[in-house]
């Protein structure tokens, strides 16, 4: 597909749906995000807060798309960090995308709690401010809200809304969409979990997600997923060293091509 038309293409999406809707990592991503109930590590702070509460480390992320669908003017990138305590773990990030015409910001402020072995809840504030090079900037408070069940030691449930405050922008209705997540992941063996989910956009169709994780040996992990509305495979890796992890996805759409994701998550002892 010709560059300029792409670029287009994407852009005319933005315009639709108001606003980029960009979750982190790479872990996430490779599992096509339907790892609602049980993926805690930093990047919990933009998708399930509630997963905030799981985290027993100090722990930074970092994230980072050079080029989606192939357009370097399309590049996001996200920062975060969680840090546990007694009366429940709080977490901080900052995420940037776009380019010089086009340019979102975000300063999040999360928070979650175990309430029990089998329960946590957990909320993210989030100021996301827009720039639109001659037109200026506004920006906004958005709060996502989420939960977390552990039905037994192999099957859990997690739930999530984003922008549970349907706030907006600008006086457009609708310009930032909220959306309802809902997940069920199912783990057999200890090696090898499989997930997914449903994502609800309100006067949208609903997006079903599939993933599953192998831990093929102790510092590798694969990964693979699929979605639909919109069709998009999904796959990738994890190595983990010592206290490192780095991830890997790519995510492949048929009209739009290919999408790199890389991602870095340190976990320090408290």
């Amino acid at each position: 597909m010709n560059s300029h038309l792409k670029l287009t293409i994407i852009l005319l999406l933005i315009a639709i749906d108001g606003f980029a809707q960009v979750s982190p990592g790479a872990k996430q991503i490779a599992l096509a995000h339907s790892d609602v109930s049980f993926s805690n590590d930093a990047f919990s702070l933009f998708n399930n807060s509630a997963l905030i509460a799981s985290s027993k480390n100090r722990e930074f992320g970092f994230f980072y798309s050079p080029s989606p669908f192939e357009e370097k003017a399309m590049s996001n990138a996200f920062a975060s960090y969680i840090e546990p305590t007694s009366i429940g773990n709080f977490s901080a990030g900052f995420s940037i995308y776009g380019f010089e015409l086009y340019k979102e910001t975000q300063f999040a402020l999360g928070y979650g709690k175990n309430i029990n072995n089998n329960f946590s809840f957990g909320g993210t504030l989030i100021y996301k401010n827009v720039n639109i090079k001659n037109y200026g900037s506004k920006g906004n408070v958005f709060l996502n809200l989420g939960g977390i069940a552990k039905l037994n030691e192999q099957l859990g449930f997690g739930f999530y809304i984003e922008n549970a405050t349907h706030s907006t922008i600008s006086k457009d209705d609708n310009q930032v969409p909220t959306v309802f997540w809902g997940g069920l992941h199912y783990r057999p063996i200890n090696d090898f979990v499989f997930s997914s989910a449903l994502r609800k956009e309100i006067g949208y169709n609903v997006s079903l997600r599939f993933g599953a994780e192998y831990t093929l040996m102790n510092f590798l992990k694969l990964r693979i997923g699929v979605q639909n509305e919109p069709s998009i495979f999904h796959g990738g890796f994890g190595v983990i060293y010592n206290f490192i992890q780095f991830d890997y996805a790519f995510s492949s759409h048929n009209d739009l091509g290919l999408t790199h994701q890389f991602g870095i998550l340190i976990r320090l002892q408290k």
